[in-house]
Formats: C-alpha cells, structure tokens, sequence
C-alpha cells in the first residue's frame, strides 16, 4: 500500500508539472496575441478549487488530473458581447490560431530543457560505460566486445552513461543492420566494432535491450559475500534473530556464492518458510525464518530485510556535469536526442518493428514516477523530462482531438482559404476521440497485463 501510495503522489505531481506548463503555453500565447481567457484548469471534471483572478480568468485545479484545459472566448460556443467579439479566439487569423495551438507541445519541450538543464547543472551519476563478461556466442561476442571494454561511441554519437547506451541501442529496434561501437580496451587501445543486428532477437513489448545484444554491464561481475551489513527492524531477518555480520552459508541446503544469489532464492520464496545456516563468530547455527514480501516494482516478490556491505561505487560508476553554459548546451543535446529516439519508435510502432505491447499507460507512469523519486532529485527530473518530450510529440500527432488534430484542421484551412465545415470538423473530432480512448485501452491493458503477470 504504501509503494502504491508513493507512486501515486510522484505520479500526480509529475503530471501537474506537465499538464501545468502545457496549458499554461496554450494561455501565455493566447494571450499575448489577443485572446480573451476565460478559464485555466489543471484537471478534468469537478474542480476541487477554483479562484478567480483579477484578469478575469477562472483558475481551478480539477478532480481527475489525467490533462488540463484552457477555455477560451469563442463565438463558436455561445453568444459573445459585441465588445468582447475581437478578442474571441475564432475572429483571429489562422496562423495565430495555429501559433496557439503549437504553444502547448512547444512548452513541453522547452520544459525538458530546463529539466535537463538543472539535472546536468546539479550533475548526474550512474553506471559507467564499461562491460562485464561477455558471451562469445551473442552479437556482442561475436563483434569482438570483451570484458573490460568501455564503450565511447554508439554509431558514432559520444556516451557516457550506461543510459545513454541504452538510448542510443533503442533507437535501433527492430532494424536488421549493424551497429557501430568505438570502444577502449582496458590495456588502453581503442577499437573499432560491428554489431550485425540481422538475428538480433528482442522482445519488443519489455525489452532488456543491452542484455539482447550480449552486453553486460562490469557491475554484474562484481561479487558480493553474503554476509549481513544491516537488518531491517520488524523485518523477517529481525524476527527470525539475524545480526549484522552474520555470514549465510547455505539456503534451504544449498550453498550460497555470494549476495547475488541469495537475493535470487529470497525473491523466489515470498510467504516461504525456509532454513539458513549462517556463520557467526566463526561458528556455524542453523536458523529458521519466513520470508516475506513486498513489490519494489511491478512484481511481488520476496523479502528478506536485509543489505550487504558498501562496495567502491568507484569500480562502476561516473558522474556528468556541466557549469550553467555547458550544461545548457547538454540539455538542448539531450532534449533533441529524445525527440529524435521519441519519433523514430513512433515510426517502428507505425510499421510493426515494435510490439503494441511496449506502449505504457498510467500505472507505468506512476510506478516510473515513484522509481525515480526514489533515486533522488536528479533522476526525477530526468524522468520528468522525458515524459515532457513524450507529451509534447504525442500532442502534435494529427488526430483530431489532439493539438495537432487542430494544428491539422488549420493547416488546410490556410491552404484552402476558408476552413472545414463544422460537420467535418465534428466527425473528424469523434474519430479522434475514438482513436484516443483506443491508445489508452490499450495502453492500460498493457499496464493491467504486466501488473498481474497475464
């Protein structure tokens, strides 16, 4: 309950960021170009506040905080005072029209700007770019990728984070080409490498898309005894006597390697009772406890209650930073990078080389919400962003409905000279609406599929 009650806060504050600056670019170009604003609302449906301001505009926040809306004068929608009558959203010039409708997705974009230009200027660590063991047999193997290499380039674009490995290999889902690395060996020379993606084999609907390849992070080799740092209190370790330095040597009768391995049986074991024996002051005693259980992520598992010792975080991680130009510079880069990786897996779901199956709905979002709240500030801006430039491209899609459904339905107005019947424009709205209420089904469905594991 309460991981779902913490995604679900993050969620909504995610999401009133984002509805928030869209609208408020849909309204800050309406007015500077003439428009009357009638109401500016954060939500749909019932408004849990409302306040009406000293220009007029009726400011509310509303019960169901999937988007926002600005209401705008318009002729179109009921009588208008003669006096108010140029100020209405339909007396004004198509490209005006159009400039207001693009302002909302433009906002987007530049919001994740700034999100990426704070998260670059506060400076973000993860995963270096170095690689573990390889297999031989897997694409990677074959290309010649071996333990200790550090990737540099992915077709020819700089990468510095794991992440942004795992961006750049994205882009390239469901293409049957080759891809291109840059890599410096451990002994220091730098070389050059071929990936053939013609028998890469992904699941598109959750991809592990690096683990696809063969490339395995440095991280993964990295051993950890199975000997406790900290015990949770209240948790199934405490309750069943554990201590800190306590070294657990078997499970259930089978010898336990290392850390990893044991987090592997306890997740397995949820609600189980089960048999350890540990090592403690150089002897041996049995133990008997219940492993519990809880959902970190999108799947219950078990839960033990305890961590292992600190390792040199050095060995595997790297940070990125930039002073107030530089790190703009970056946040314009990145920006970029994501609508480009936004449009080109647009076009791959277009076409089939993506699995309908990878579109995400609101439960995703949440729990990605809350996942990256978790990590701390900087990987909530992160995520944030990202879902910015998501909003904004799916906004200027030309589906009636949908900004860029109005951006469409201007579009030939301009080319025409005079607009679409209402009649047209009236279907067209409800195939928008058809086609929208469609996506989100499913979307949620996709969600509701990969929450109970149908």
């Amino acid at each position: 309950m309460m991981d779902f009650l913490y995604n679900a806060f993050y969620f909504i504050v995610a999401l009133g960021i984002l509805v928030t600056i869209h609208e408020y670019g849909h309204f800050w170009v309406a007015r500077k170009l003439g428009v009357k604003v009638l109401v500016f609302s954060v939500g749909f449906g019932k408004p849990i506040w409302q306040r009406k301001g000293k220009d007029g505009v009726t400011y509310m926040v509303a019960a169901i905080p999937l988007g926002g809306y600005v209401k705008m004068l318009d002729e179109r929608e009921g009588d208008v005072d003669e006096n108010d009558a140029p100020y209405a959203f339909n007396r004004k010039s198509v490209w005006a029209r159009m400039a207001i409708v693009l302002a909302g997705p433009m906002a987007n974009f530049v919001l994740a700007i700034v999100l990426y230009w704070m998260m670059f200027g506060m400076g973000i660590t993860g995963l270096n770019t170095q690689v573990g063991k390889i297999d031989e047999q897997t694409i990677a193997g074959k290309a010649g990728l071996v333990a200790g290499d550090t990737i540099n380039r992915v077709d020819g674009e700089p990468v510095f984070l794991l992440q942004d490995v795992v961006k750049a290999v994205a882009a390239r889902l469901g293409e049957e080409t080759t891809l291109e690395l840059e890599v410096t060996s451990e002994q220091g020379g730098t070389k050059k490498l071929t990936l053939k993606l013609d028998n890469w084999q992904v699941d598109t609907s959750r991809p592990q898309i690096l683990e696809s390849l063969g490339i395995v992070h440095r991280v993964q080799d990295i051993t950890i005894p199975a000997k406790i740092a900290q015990v949770t209190v209240g948790g199934p370790a405490d309750k069943a006597g554990l201590e800190p330095g306590d070294l657990i040597k078997k499970y259930n009768n089978q010898e336990v390697i290392d850390w990893r391995q044991l987090v592997s049986l306890v997740q397995a074991d949820k609600d189980q009772s089960v048999s350890l024996l540990i090592e403690r002051n150089g002897e041996l005693t049995p133990l008997s406890v219940v492993i519990g259980s809880h959902k970190p992520e999108d799947k219950l598992v078990g839960f033990l209650g305890v961590s292992p010792a600190s390792i040199d975080r050095s060995q595997y991680v790297t940070s990125r930073q930039g002073g107030l130009v530089e790190s703009f510079n970056m946040a314009i880069q990145e920006t970029g990078k994501m609508i480009s990786l936004t449009v080109q897996l647009f076009k791959k779901l277009l076409v089939g080389d993506i699995s309908p199956k990878s579109l995400s709905g609101p439960i995703s979002i949440a729990e990605g919400a809350g996942g990256s709240a978790r990590g701390g500030l900087v990987y909530f801006l992160s995520f944030v962003a990202m879902i910015s430039v998501n909003l904004g491209f799916i906004n200027l899609l030309p589906i009636p409905l949908l900004d860029g459904g109005h951006l469409l339905f201007y579009s030939i107005e301009a080319i025409k000279g005079k607009p679409l019947s209402e009649k047209v424009q009236e279907i067209g709205m409800q195939v928008g609406m058809l086609m929208v209420f469609a996506l989100m089904a499913v979307a949620i469905f996709n969600d509701l599929s990969r929450h109970f594991g149908a």
